[in-house]
């Protein structure tokens, strides 16, 4: 009897499938909304995986054979996919089912939002599907299946109070070619039904035309697989459309002393490029006293010093009041990172500088507004690209790092404020201002000021405002902490801006 035992359990040992030694992670994964997107091919090569290692080395090919654009290092698809299942989590969720793992929530993950959608009673809408003549014939051939609350129609059993049909129609030129839709059909259908009011959607697959909709789905792995031969990570450019910089040219990174111009000024801010991509923007002031550079070389490292990339790029200055600007829009990963960054002129090195960059991590789909970031010069845009370094809406705001003022200057302050929980194309935001001098106000407590925000970009919106300086009349080091909060969420960032007054004209 022992000896069987040892047997059986090792025939149970052998047979095993290979995930079922991977941690519940990585065990776990193809049961979650990426699975939705696993190619039969895909999902067998998982489950020969039994290392953890294995598991991540294919989760990250696996992202990477769906990334539109493999020159940066943002893949664009992976955002879109976490910000649907996001929204899929928050709108769809049945009961201990979470949102995305749901009917409705795999197809929103999958297709996006629909061109169209809306709720009705169940019962009205199979009688506007199939008509009202073969639907008074049908109730009466299954009026004995009938109750007063319950009923059967088409195959379908129903609560004929509370049941509910959820209609989604896409564009027939979403749907992948592949399945075929009939040019008769303007708008494939997904057609849910609660059928008893309980909060639990199904997709339909035996109603009229509900066979396109099941084939989209089916479809969507095959179309969003863009690069199936791929075998390895691509090597990313660290900025796109650069080249790594030389090792001649890192060299100039470690010159000591590292030169830095006087008066010359650098600051790193939480930029946006998208509502989902959220890079770092850099801005270098030289002065007008120092060389004109004409190519800038930075290396991005981790806080443990290794080394994440390189790059080279030629440069102009942007002339402004207090020299030449240059400006930079960086994809870094969230947390801590390095930037040392080194101008050029003429092959040499004029400004050295090394930059610790420190970006917040966002949630798909919630409410984020920026650090405020502030100088007293803005130039004005007639044409501007959504995601420009330091451009909000039609303004370009030159920061002023270290926040060196004359008394005859206005502070001028912007913030980006992603996805504002309410006010639909208008939304506004909550404003207040106070100066301080070390921990002591120096200016009246007021009420937040309504402020209209203005659109940037879809689902992004910019805040701008300004204050005079001409109050000030004594030199002196002076704080304005701004205050930005979106009034239906509560979400809200307190930015503490520098005001380093001096004499005037100085």
């Amino acid at each position: 009897m022992k000896k069987a035992l040892i047997a059986f359990v090792s025939v149970i040992l052998m047979t095993a499938p290979a995930w079922a030694q991977l941690s519940q992670k990585y065990a776990s994964w193809p049961d979650g909304p990426a699975g939705f997107l696993l190619t039969q091919q895909e999902r067998a090569a998982y489950k020969a995986i039994n290392t953890d290692a294995a598991a991540q080395s294919f989760i990250d090919l696996f992202w990477a054979k769906r990334d539109p654009d493999l020159n940066t290092r943002v893949n664009e698809f992976q955002v879109a996919f976490d910000a649907r299942v996001a929204a899929a989590d928050r709108m769809f969720g049945e009961g201990e089912t979470r949102g995305a793992l749901t009917d409705r929530g795999k197809t929103l993950v999958l297709l996006g939002q629909p061109v169209q959608q809306g709720e009705e009673r169940l019962e009205d809408f199979l009688v506007s599907l199939y008509g009202r003549r073969r639907q008074d014939s049908h109730f009466q051939a299954q009026s004995l299946h009938s109750t007063e609350a319950q009923t059967t129609m088409f195959g379908i059993s129903f609560d004929r109070q509370k049941g509910k049909a959820d209609v989604w129609l896409y564009p027939s030129s979403q749907i992948p070619a592949s399945v075929g839709v009939p040019e008769r059909l303007q708008s494939v259908m997904f057609a849910f039904f609660d059928d008893n009011g309980e909060g639990h959607f199904k997709l339909q697959r035996s109603i009229r035309d509900a066979k396109w909709a099941v084939a989209a789905l089916e479809a969507m792995p095959a179309k969003d697989l863009l690069h199936p031969e791929m075998t390895e990570l691509p090597t990313y450019p660290l900025l796109p459309g650069t080249v790594a910089a030389t090792a001649a040219q890192l060299t100039w990174l470690s010159t000591e002393p590292a030169p830095w111009p006087a008066g010359s000024m650098a600051e790193v801010s939480q930029g946006v490029s998208t509502e989902s991509i959220l890079p770092a923007w850099i801005a270098v002031v030289l002065p007008g006293s120092a060389p004109t550079a004409d190519l800038m070389v930075g290396r991005l490292m981790k806080p443990d010093g290794t080394v994440v990339g390189t790059f080279q790029r030629p440069v102009t200055g942007l002339a402004v009041k207090q020299g030449h600007l240059y400006e930079l829009s960086m994809p870094v990963p969230a947390g801590a990172s390095k930037l040392q960054l080194a101008l050029a002129a003429q092959g040499a090195p004029i400004a050295v500088r090394g930059l610790d960059i420190d970006l917040e991590s966002v949630a798909p789909g919630a409410t984020y507004i920026t650090p405020l970031a502030a100088g007293a010069e803005v130039l004005d845009l007639s044409a501007y690209d959504a995601g420009d370094p330091f451009v909000y809406g039609g303004h370009h705001l030159v920061a002023r790092p270290e926040g060196n003022y004359t008394s005859d200057e206005t502070i001028n302050y912007f913030c980006l404020v992603i996805r504002p929980a309410g006010g639909g194309d208008q939304p506004t935001a909550d404003v207040s201002a106070r100066l301080y001098v070390g921990n002591s106000p120096v200016s009246p407590k007021r009420p937040p000021r309504e402020v209209k925000l203005s659109s940037v970009s879809p689902n992004v919106f910019m805040m701008g405002s300004g204050l005079p300086l001409s109050f000030l009349t004594m030199p002196g080091h002076f704080t304005l902490k701004v205050t930005v909060a979106d009034p239906t969420s509560g979400v809200s960032r307190t930015t503490d801006l520098p005001i380093v007054i001096s004499e005037k004209g100085q």
